[in-house]
């Protein structure tokens, strides 16, 4: 069985850092390409796509999904079946996410581009995001992002969820942006 209660992990993965144009690059077209096909708001059609299909082939996102497998199972202790769901944040200082929640038991998300922000959680902690910041934890957690300071430009981020038997939908179709951690 799977615990993590109010526990959360919170990784710093300089490979991120070290190739921080690479993933901005990558993400920046895959963004465009799903708003070409339909897909208007990134975040909010979460559960049409899957960006690290979307990136497909990307080495760093390849990279990117590997390092964040091994976290989750890691961390989680859980060898059966588990999906993930996962979608690109592109948010100006204007649009950063206020308070909402996720339906999935584990929810998570990495720093690629975050600025000058922190996420805010209800129950009285907050991480101040830094490039490379991969955080997992409990996905009925209401949180938030905060700007500390003006910034220019967008926000980068990947949020993603974990799901088990628990709360996976019984239709297949319910949820195009999960794919099998594997």
């Amino acid at each position: 069985m799977i615990s993590m209660a109010n526990d959360y992990t919170l990784v710093n993965w300089d490979y991120v850092e070290q190739h921080q144009s690479e993933f901005i690059s990558d993400l920046t077209h895959s963004h465009e390409a799903l708003t070409k096909f339909g897909i208007i708001n990134t975040t909010g059609n979460y559960h049409e796509y899957n960006i690290f299909g979307a990136t497909s082939p990307s080495v760093h996102m390849y990279k990117l999904f590997s390092a964040l497998r091994a976290i989750i199972r890691d961390k989680l202790g859980y060898d059966d079946r588990l999906w993930i769901q996962s979608w690109v944040n592109f948010h100006t200082r204007d649009q950063v996410l206020d308070w909402h929640n996720h339906d999935a038991k584990w929810h998570g998300y990495v720093s690629i581009d975050p600025k000058d922000t922190t996420t805010e959680f209800e129950r009285g902690f907050k991480i101040e995001n830094k490039v490379g910041n991969i955080y997992l934890g409990p996905g009925y957690n209401r949180h938030r992002v905060v700007n500390n300071s003006e910034y220019d430009g967008v926000r980068i981020t990947i949020g993603f969820d974990v799901l088990t038997d628990e709360n996976s939908s019984p239709d297949p179709t319910h949820n195009f942006g999960c794919i099998p951690l594997l």
